[in-house]
């Protein structure tokens, strides 16, 4: 367990620097109509997760783990490099950006649901589910946080996006081979024939024989489709556009968030609470805290409420975690881990060409409250359904 702890530390580092360079590298390489381009890269840097992730389930459910984990990584990596070499040829745009972020995050489809699926057969007291998944997020947003400071270090003493990213690729074909070291057992008999087409069907069977998991589904989707175009393109635009800053602040910005995110992901761990109501509590607060960059124009300001506001992100991911763990047959396990992150940065993609788009007619301040009051509202909406109850 230790060792898949320490690789999604690395792995956070290496999200991060990408995470923070990427949607500044667009709007400074672009300038006519950066914020539609900046958010159409988003949305070919998600869309594998809205489209193909449904293979992703249907792997984690019937080989390796450790090895899924291993060709997710190591085939991002090496796709990365792709944009420190058409940069370097001097055929870097934002078309090039995008399809190289799409078949990244093609290969990272594979990362979510191999890891939460392992986890259990890590963790054999399942009442300590909880407590681990939120040291594997809290080492995960921990390293986000450091990867957020590093980027805005470096390009102090050297202001070179690319060459950020030619480390990062690097960085992460490396971390990679860490995989190949866990030691675990599975006790699934893996059907190694199989058809795309039956499987596809049996994602439908899952949503259709089991109400909690299909409610499960839209909560996420909905949520994610709300908020995580304010973090994504809306950050980017309020930090550069509205208060006027540089890619030094908007890392420090993702920085303060992954903080809040890492030192929440700490306070859950020591917390007894069922996995449930803090998932509907969770996404009330996610829209709620987004609520008052409406009103801040104060960039000091602005790192307290990014920072509040990732203190609540994990009473959702490691609440809707542990549920999926301990309520789901691990049969079907990665197929719903799948679904659940197809909901997560599926939505995500909408929610940033969303965002991209009323970026070009409305002030940054207003997409954090027309996300945010809808975030606020699905939260409300939660209580009144049932979950595996």
């Amino acid at each position: 367990m230790a060792l898949l702890i320490f690789i999604q530390f690395l792995v956070g580092l290496a999200d991060q620097i990408y995470i923070s360079i990427v949607p500044f590298l667009v709007i400074s390489i672009e300038k006519l109509n950066p914020s539609i381009k900046a958010g159409i890269v988003s949305f070919f840097e998600t869309l594998p997760f809205l489209t193909i992730s449904f293979l992703a389930g249907i792997l984690v459910d019937r080989y390796n783990k450790k090895f899924l984990l291993f060709v997710s990584i190591f085939f991002s990596g090496l796709f990365l490099l792709l944009i420190p070499f058409f940069s370097f040829s001097n055929k870097l745009n934002w078309i090039v950006i995008g399809i190289i972020g799409f078949i990244v995050s093609s290969f990272s489809t594979l990362y979510p649901p191999s890891r939460d699926a392992l986890i259990p057969y890590l963790v054999k007291d399942k009442e300590k589910l909880l407590y681990y998944n939120a040291i594997v997020q809290s080492s995960y947003q921990f390293a986000l946080f450091i990867g957020g400071l590093l980027p805005p270090m470096i390009l102090y003493f050297k202001n070179d996006m690319i060459m950020l990213l030619l480390i990062d690729g690097i960085f992460l074909i490396f971390i990679s081979f860490f995989t190949l070291m866990i030691n675990y057992n599975e006790n699934q008999k893996f059907q190694r024939n199989f058809s795309i087409i039956e499987d596809l069907k049996s994602y439908l069977e899952i949503l259709r024989n089991n109400s909690s998991i299909l409610i499960l589904f839209i909560l996420t989707a909905l949520d994610n489709f709300f908020i995580m175009g304010l973090t994504n393109v809306a950050s980017s635009l309020y930090i550069k556009n509205y208060l006027n800053l540089s890619a030094k602040e908007f890392a420090l910005f993702n920085a303060s968030l992954s903080f809040g995110w890492f030192l929440g992901a700490i306070i859950i761990s020591k917390l007894t609470f069922d996995e449930i109501k803090m998932l509907k509590i969770g996404i009330f607060l996610d829209g709620f805290s987004y609520i008052p960059f409406f009103f801040i124009n104060d960039y000091k300001i602005a790192l307290i409420f990014v920072f509040i506001h990732g203190l609540f992100i994990p009473l959702i991911t490691i609440s809707r975690t542990t549920i999926i763990q301990k309520f789901v047959d691990e049969s079907i396990r990665g197929r719903v881990f799948s679904m659940i992150y197809m909901g997560v940065i599926g939505f995500m993609s909408l929610s940033g060409l969303f965002m991209g788009f009323l970026g070009e007619f409305l002030k940054p301040n207003y997409l954090f409250l027309i996300g945010g009051l809808g975030g606020s509202l699905l939260g409300i909406v939660s209580f009144s359904l049932k979950i595996f109850k």
